[in-house]
């Protein structure tokens, strides 16, 4: 079998020997060109995976000391760093700061002075993963922001006084003054020598005793029911869940149960809820004990847990107000306790489906 071939006004034949060793010659170019083709997006995929990596070592091992673009917080702001500082020193003084501190080197020191004294701890990383961070930092990732620290509220007027907190003040200073009349009174009786009825006394304390115990025991069936914490049969609108380490709150949609959970969950960067959204955040540690104080736009609390290792409270809490809520550490955690803090928006819009979502219960 042959077949014929016109070309440029003459003619050949080939033979089917002829036609494979044109197809082997076209594969022969071919192939590589394909090759390259289906490799691309791999290749793609890797350098994406390279500067995801990045960003999860930065978000678990230095995002408690330092932001991008946010500012100063306990290190300095690393936005443009690898333009201040050249790579190598980077990787070295990421890798082992201490020994770089040790060796007297001039912008180690600096940073030393500049920052309370406080040194870069060594978090035992390899030059790898060093690099992987310098990496970051360089890229547009990083100069986008990362949202690690959250802005805190700006200047606001002295606020007012909830109806509660006023009741709290009030009644507190009502007992303050009856204390210091019945001691007056007590001190204006013993100024001259009297006969007194022990059994009496005994008898007036004992009702005194009672009087206070059904005051005590029914404040705290009126208020009890009324704490904000998880009940049985009641479904929050939003579940968030929040972990406290040394010096900032993590928000996430996922369960975070360890340090590497950080690298592996999908963080909440800008954390916003509907007014009148019932919001269940389900609070731990993962580190030392830290506490967790929701505060409202005119700067009242308006509830508060403790955040423990190895432990979940439940926080209830429906968000009637719209605007900047803050969120503070109530429990001294060391040196940064004061730069412990995160902020977060209730907006009048009705919330979006997936802030509905509910998240499975934690059983621990």
């Amino acid at each position: 079998m042959h077949y014929t071939v016109w070309t440029c006004g003459y003619t050949r034949e080939r033979t089917p020997a002829h036609r494979r060793g044109l197809l082997a010659r076209s594969w022969t170019f071919l192939t590589p060109a394909i090759l390259l083709i289906l490799a691309a997006p791999a290749w793609a995929q890797q350098s994406e995976r390279d500067g995801e990596r990045g960003r999860a070592l930065f978000d678990e091992k230095c995002i408690v000391c330092h932001t991008i673009g946010d500012g100063d917080h306990l290190g300095p702001d690393l936005a443009g760093v690898v333009d201040r500082r050249s790579r190598d020193w980077l990787v070295r003084f990421i890798v082992e700061p201490d020994r770089v501190l040790a060796s007297g080197d001039a912008a180690a020191v600096e940073l030393l002075k500049k920052y309370n004294e406080l040194p870069m701890p060594n978090l035992g990383l390899t030059s790898e993963d060093a690099e992987e961070i310098v990496e970051y930092l360089a890229g547009p990732r990083a100069a986008a922001g990362t949202g690690a620290t959250a802005a805190g509220p700006g200047v606001q007027a002295t606020p007012k006084m909830l109806g509660p907190q006023s009741a709290i003040l009030y009644t507190f200073v009502a007992v303050t003054l009856l204390i210091v009349i019945v001691f007056g009174i007590v001190v204006a009786s013993t100024r001259t020598a009297s006969t007194v009825d022990v059994a009496r006394a005994f008898q007036l304390r004992r009702v005194l005793f009672m009087i206070g115990l059904i005051l005590v025991a029914s404040v705290a069936i009126v208020t009890l029911p009324r704490a904000p914490y998880a009940k049985e049969g009641i479904s929050a609108d939003r579940i968030v869940y929040v972990a406290a380490r040394q010096y900032d709150f993590v928000f996430s949609e996922e369960p975070i149960v360890t340090a590497e959970d950080i690298s592996r969950v999908r963080r909440i960067q800008s954390l916003e809820f509907a007014a009148g959204e019932l919001v269940e955040f389900r609070v731990t540690s993962l580190d030392v004990t830290h506490g967790f104080g929701i505060y409202g736009p005119e700067r009242q609390l308006l509830v508060q847990t403790q955040a423990m290792p190895g432990y979940v409270n439940r926080l209830l809490v429906r968000l009637d107000r719209s605007g900047p809520h803050l969120a503070l550490c109530m429990e001294y955690c060391a040196g940064g306790h004061h730069l412990m803090q995160a902020s977060f928006t209730v907006n009048d819009a009705k919330p979006v489906a997936s802030h509905r979502t509910q998240a499975a219960l934690i059983t621990r």
